[in-house]
């Protein structure tokens, strides 16, 4: 109540927008801690030195992205509703916005009844991650470092842009939904000679549909008690007029995953594969200049032959009242085109704890190992963060 009463008072300069409204909440989460790193890599087709660096730094989201925003319903009557939702990230290190743009994790406005489910427009988090990341990785919450399940999956393409999406009402258990992006708004990248990745520069007509990344996206879940089960396939499809488009016709990502909650322990499993190239999430940019980097960030990757087989095993279980240990393992290993360049298999596990304070606050400790990052034999590195995290 008081932070729908704080809401309309913020609000209060777009009273005809407000006031129309049946609610209206601001929310958010502040996660910040101190993160320590190493990384080792022998000399070697990737590095011409050996490199062993460390770092300890004042970190931001390590469990959850900090963010904030703000959202509501109007009741349009028959059951009918109007929904819509802004968000953005907020690094709480150094007081910061996201770099994508001011609410870059959501800005969506959609239709919604009880009866035939929601239709939402704009940008937010995708089927693969409402579906599969977000109720599989629960383990550690998806921003665990390294060990998190979005780091390694298909799910990596977490968030698109003009998109239109509809996830129907769960009917016996089932659960549907349906995407479809005009402009994902996603980094478009084609594969080099050498088998490492470049951007692709290459600019037509932002009139034509065609000349946009789009991508079409289906998945289905199945809850029964303590069971929840889900599959999800996602399609991308480079712009016509790009060099992208011809290195490579579509990228594909499917995913099966389950959980069960036994109350004593919860576990998670996950398995992924991307052909047609990579939906990438990671890169070595991070960890030292002296790294010749086959990957890039936060990009789709289209090129004929290339490919990831991934698969993460969680689970987690209370410990008193408060508490929450947790413990995960994965593994990506790379096929085709990028096999030639880092076709090692990254191996990492973690462990963690969590102590609730209250509801909305508490404290937690992570490590996690991972060995051959990113597909680079021999490249290792140790993470270990403690923090705190507050919602309101």
């Amino acid at each position: 109540m008081k932070k729908t009463l704080l809401a309309a008072a913020l609000l209060a300069g777009f009273a005809g927008a407000a006031s129309a409204q049946s609610s209206v909440t601001l929310y958010g989460v502040l996660d910040g801690g101190v993160r320590y790193q190493n990384w080792n890599l022998s000399a070697g087709p990737f590095s011409k030195v050996d490199i062993s660096t460390s770092s300890i730094a004042v970190q931001t989201g390590s469990q959850s992205t900090s963010r904030f925003g703000v959202r509501g319903v109007e009741d349009l009557g028959s059951g009918n509703q109007a929904v819509w939702n802004l968000e953005g990230q907020v690094n709480v290190n150094d007081g910061s916005a996201g770099s994508f743009g001011t609410w870059q994790r959501a800005a969506i406005v959609g239709l919604q009844n009880n009866a035939w489910g929601r239709f939402d427009i704009g940008r937010q988090l995708n089927l693969a991650f409402k579906f599969a990341g977000g109720p599989i990785d629960s383990a550690f919450g998806v921003n665990a470092p390294i060990i998190n399940i979005s780091g390694v999956m298909g799910i990596t393409a977490v968030r698109q842009s003009n998109m239109l999406m509809y996830q129907s009402p769960s009917l016996s258990g089932f659960k549907v939904g349906a995407q479809y992006s005009f402009n994902t708004g996603l980094t478009t990248l084609k594969q080099a000679a050498n088998g490492g990745t470049s951007a692709d520069t290459a600019v037509g007509s932002s009139f034509d549909t065609g000349n946009n990344m789009r991508n079409i996206a289906g998945a289905v879940s199945y809850t029964n008690g303590g069971i929840y089960v889900t599959g999800v396939y996602d399609q991308f499809t480079p712009a016509n007029n790009t060099i992208a488009g011809q290195n490579g016709t579509k990228v594909t990502s499917w995913i099966v995953a389950g959980a069960y909650d036994a109350k004593v322990v919860k576990v998670g499993a996950a398995y992924n594969q991307v052909r047609g190239g990579l939906i990438n999430g990671a890169a070595t940019s991070s960890v030292s200049s002296d790294i010749v980097n086959p990957f890039a960030n936060g990009g789709i990757v289209f090129a004929e032959g290339a490919g990831t087989n991934a698969w993460n095993i969680n689970a987690s279980a209370p410990v008193g009242a408060n508490g929450t240990v947790m413990a995960a393992y994965q593994g990506l290993s790379h096929t085709g085109v990028v096999a030639d360049v880092g076709g090692a298999t990254q191996l990492t596990w973690g462990v963690g704890y969590s102590y609730k304070f209250t509801n909305r606050t508490n404290v937690y400790a992570f490590y996690s190992y991972v060995n051959n990052y990113l597909g680079i034999a021999g490249l290792s590195g140790n993470t270990g963060t403690v923090g705190l995290r507050h919602a309101f």
